[in-house]
């Protein structure tokens, strides 16, 4: 069953292109997909291909120019911001830049407690920070952390304050935009089992970015390519990697490091 259904989503954005002319890029033209629950479908493209466009538009953080996204079987494009609002701790982003996604002028028992305060009411700051401890345990990190600033641990580390901050409203669809291409080659295998343990754990569906199809390969069921806003293949990890069918798949097959 799938959780998200994509169909046709496009993204124009109007430019002027001098003397009063004007014109659009398609950042995003006509991609369609779906993600069965609990399955991961990596969306791999180099900078500009339009997929962290796609992750936008399926938050409501940019207006689509056309299409439809059925997220368990609600048409969420159509939705009022107030009907939708309900559906966005279900849908969560771990972002790219862990230290630009974090305030440096709140602790992390603050930002892994304001989404908890809005989401729920209920909750007395005492459970929002037995919360909170939980959920630093569970990402790695000790609960001594919770009284720190963002810009006192490593980028590794606040990757996983990022990913916490994500969990702690306990959703059930996950984009992960570039999650490791800011870190450290010896950190990103750390984040990316922790991503994979995570998902078992809780049962959560993935929408994962990333320019390195290594990567892609490594975390998901399904890989979709897309260059210039455009879906150039789409199939099972294994298939697209080991026989890759659009030249530009190839080329990306080509660029990725091999030791020795």
């Amino acid at each position: 069953m799938a959780l998200l259904r994509v169909e046709n989503l496009q993204v124009h954005f109007p430019i002027r292109t001098g003397f009063g002319k004007r014109d659009v890029v398609k950042a995003v033209d006509g991609v369609s997909f779906q993600i069965p629950q609990g399955k991961t479908l990596g969306l791999v493209g180099e900078s500009g291909s339009g997929k962290s466009t796609v992750s936008r538009a399926l938050l409501k953080l940019i207006q689509p120019t056309s299409g439809r996204a059925i997220y368990r079987d609600q048409e969420i494009f159509a939705m009022p911001e107030m009907v939708f609002r309900p559906l966005r701790k279900e849908m969560q982003m771990v972002f790219q830049d862990p230290i630009g996604s974090l305030n440096p002028r709140m602790t992390v028992e603050a930002i892994l407690g304001e989404p908890q305060e809005i989401h729920f009411k209920d909750r007395s700051r005492a459970q929002r920070r037995e919360a909170s401890a939980v959920l630093l345990k569970r990402v790695g990190l000790p609960e001594e952390s919770l009284s720190r600033y963002p810009h006192e641990f490593s980028g590794g580390q606040r990757q996983r304050i990022g990913i916490a901050r994500a969990l702690a409203v306990q959703p059930k669809f996950l984009i992960c935009d570039e999650p490791v291409s800011a870190l450290d080659v010896s950190v990103q295998a750390s984040i990316l089992n922790l991503l994979k343990d995570l998902q078992a754990e809780f049962e959560l569906t993935y929408l994962f970015i990333a320019h390195d199809l290594a990567v892609v390969r490594h975390m998901s069921d399904d890989i979709i390519v897309m260059n210039r806003g455009l879906v150039v293949e789409h199939g099972s990890a294994d298939a697209v990697c080991e026989n890759p069918q659009h030249e530009y798949t190839r080329r990306l097959l080509a660029s990725i490091p091999v030791l020795g």
